[in-house]
């Protein structure tokens, strides 16, 4: 636009050499000819231009008196053509796909040319339910998000200013292939300072109040007795933003989905749910209802069904919404340039419990033909909405688009991350939440002074799980850090550990109650939140091992412990305890690295409910042991994922730990390394990448 005004401006002088762009016209002094001769060879050169322009006109007046109702004939024919039905349009994309005339789904774009439905501005309540939603029929409502407050608005710079702080999950490459993108949580300002220059692609649902306040919920999921959405309800919103030249995953939803561009443009092509199967949807590696098809490079005679397929097209551009309803499988692609869209996700509650009362889940059953017949059940047997209530009420309040608690959630076969706290079980059948992350105080060569003054740090830094042990000498420091820190005693949990003598074997009962009475002294809280036997090593018979326990259960009953568990235990002992244990083992801690645990005490625990914790994930235990190296820090596979993650080796060794379910104990004294270890669930690592880390083998005794 600038050139074109530039062009347009009679003052503007263009410039053919591009060295006059620097130096300037050239010198006329050095150049000029002889001024007279100059002006007669002019006006000679003038008159034989305009002969030869007379001549050349009338030729071409001639030409096109001949060619003109031909060339005229011609144009009415191919517009004809043009609007030819769909079918042949059809037939020409089916020809084109078997003869292999694309290998990525990109290219398959140019050969739909059937549209969905399409509208100007938002669809009245009573149109959308019932002609798109009760019919799950695709619409594209032209300009319906234009009078969001973010539309217009949410530059760079205004995310940047506003919104910096914000953690959203961001993929580490924008294209689908074979394998999941490598996957990291960042806030957004490291995000917008990086995305334009990196392969990286922010896909993640946010619930921040200052972020939503900014998007419009359309009116007609505000309609009483159609979706009944509450705090707990299944309606999510998610942020999409990156540079641009992105592909999907061939895939469907199991939730309808209002997807509204800001930014960029969106090119989407929509199948019916029939074609499922054709689209081999049946047969995903990595994630429910993906098609195991490379989006980006393939060979037709592989998916051949894709051929037989019917799609239509949507484009939706800055302030346009997408209604797609669910089981639709569908592709995206995002030309270059700056792309952002909020997608809006609701899920159908009479569908999911038809799933449920038909003995399988739709998120969780590789049976994508049931699945489409179930949900095919269900738009033919439900009423159309506008029969079944008032379409013209509103329901009370505003409704907020929300994010369901992923603690809840997380399962280790989902694609949820791991939560950041994890039940404990206690007495009684109660259980109790706590953080996936301890910090650990048993330095080498720490003072005291040293260790109050990590120990508040990493507590006011947003620990909440500081370890000790009377093996540690420092119970004293840590009761005080817990006191002077910033948190409520109760939001605080503190584990300690003590040792059996076996000097102690007469008295047993007295010799425990004066270790856990001597914690609480020095710790100088009202109580414990969980008490460990430190190892049992000294046990010299179960009889022993079953009246340690009996001793740590009263303090349990009396109200002075919260929790009891074992240290440093081996299977034959955790199985003891736990046939003979009145209160139940909360927890296990253990050496554990991705080198060497002990697998029988590990899936004892998963199948019993009992936490384990791990120390040593990092490989620090093998230094402190007189080994010669970390080998697990040193190991390739840790530095390439790092690498590859963009983060710490000690965050990707946290994230493999957690999503074992395990408790990750760390114990730096550097503050960078603490804040870095806390947001150890930043990172995700992918199946494959868990898998590669669970094989790795090390003789360190050899």
């Amino acid at each position: 636009m600038v050139r074109d005004e530039l062009n347009n401006d009679p003052n503007h002088q263009t410039h053919e050499d591009p060295r006059e762009l620097i130096e300037g016209p050239a010198v006329k002094s050095q150049k000029e000819p002889n001024k007279l001769k100059n002006d007669v060879n002019n006006k000679q050169d003038v008159r034989l231009v305009n002969d030869a322009k007379t001549f050349r006109s009338k030729i071409g007046w001639c030409f096109l008196a001949l060619i003109g109702p031909s060339l005229l004939a011609f144009l009415i024919l191919q517009n004809t053509y043009t609007d030819e039905k769909e079918q042949i349009k059809y037939t020409s994309y089916r020809e084109a796909c078997l003869s292999g005339e694309f290998t990525s789904l990109r290219d398959l774009h140019r050969f739909v040319h059937q549209n969905i439905t399409t509208v100007e501005g938002e669809v009245d309540r009573e149109d959308f339910l019932n002609t798109y939603y009760w019919k799950a029929k695709p619409v594209l409502m032209k300009g319906a998000a234009k009078e969001w407050p973010a539309f217009g608005r949410w530059t760079d710079e205004y995310l940047l200013s506003n919104f910096f702080d914000l953690r959203f999950y961001v993929d580490l490459r924008k294209h689908h292939s074979t394998s999941k993108p490598v996957r990291t949580k960042m806030n957004l300002g490291k995000f917008l300072s990086n995305y334009r220059k990196k392969e990286w692609y922010l896909d993640s649902m946010t619930g921040d109040d200052r972020f939503l306040d900014e998007l419009i919920v359309p009116s007609y999921l505000n309609v009483s007795g159609i979706f009944q959405f509450t705090e707990e309800s299944d309606f999510y919103q998610n942020f999409y933003l990156s540079s641009g030249n992105t592909n999907s995953p061939l895939h469907f939803d199991g939730y309808a989905n209002l997807l509204t561009v800001l930014d960029g443009r969106k090119e989407w092509i929509i199948a019916e749910p029939d074609a499922t199967l054709q689209l081999q949807m049946d047969q995903w590696v990595d994630f429910p209802n993906l098609s195991p098809l490379n989006v980006t490079n393939f060979n037709i005679t592989d998916h051949p069904g894709l051929c037989e397929v019917t799609w239509k097209r949507a484009i939706v551009e800055p302030g346009d919404t997408l209604f797609v309803p669910l089981q639709h499988p569908h592709h995206v692609y995002s030309p270059p340039g700056r792309n952002m869209a909020v997608g809006m996700w609701f899920y159908l509650d009479a569908y999911n419990q038809l799933l449920e009362e038909r003995g399988f889940s739709e998120i969780d059953s590789r049976d994508v033909g049931e699945s489409v017949r179930v949900y095919q059940e269900h738009l033919e047997s439900r009423p159309p909405p506008c029969e079944i209530t008032d379409c013209s009420h509103i329901g009370p309040g505003t409704l907020r688009v929300h994010v369901s608690n992923q603690d809840e959630q997380y399962s280790r076969d989902s694609d949820v991350p791991p939560p950041s706290t994890l039940p404990l079980k206690l007495h009684n059948n109660e259980t109790l939440r706590i953080p996936g992350i301890a910090y650990g105080t048993g330095l080498p060569g720490g003072s005291i002074e040293n260790v109050y003054l990590n120990t508040r740090a990493a507590l006011d830094m947003g620990y909440k799980l500081i370890d000790t042990a009377v093996m540690y000498r420092n119970e004293d420091e840590i009761g005080r850090a817990v006191k002077d820190c910033r948190w409520i005693r109760s939001s605080v949990k503190v584990i300690t550990k003590f040792m059996w003598r076996k000097s102690q074997e007469a008295n047993i009962h007295s010799y425990i109650v004066s270790q856990i009475e001597g914690s609480l002294e020095r710790l100088d809280l009202e109580y414990i939140d969980i008490l460990l036997l430190h190892n049992t090593d000294n046990i010299r018979s179960q009889d022993q091992l079953t009246a340690v326990w009996k001793a740590m259960e009263s303090f349990v009953e009396s109200g002075k412990v919260v929790a009891i568990g074992l240290s440093n235990v081996e299977i034959m002992d955790l199985m003891h305890v736990q046939s003979i244990a009145t209160v139940p083992i909360s927890l296990v801690q253990n050496f554990f690295s991705p080198f060497e645990y002990d697998q029988d005490v590990y899936h004892f625990c998963l199948e019993h409910r009992i936490l384990l914790m791990g120390y040593g994930i990092s490989g620090d235990y093998y230094l402190h042991s007189g080994y010669d190296n970390n080998m697990v820090l040193e190991d390739p596979l840790i530095s390439d994922l790092a690498k590859q993650y963009q983060t710490s080796k000690h965050s990707i060794l946290y994230n493999w730990a957690a999503q074992k379910e395990i408790i990750v104990t760390t114990r730096s004294t550097s503050l960078r390394h603490m804040k870095e270890n806390l947001n150890y669930l930043d990172v995700f690592l992918n199946a494959d990448h868990m898998n590669a880390i669970g094989e790795l083998k090390e003789d360190i005794y050899g």
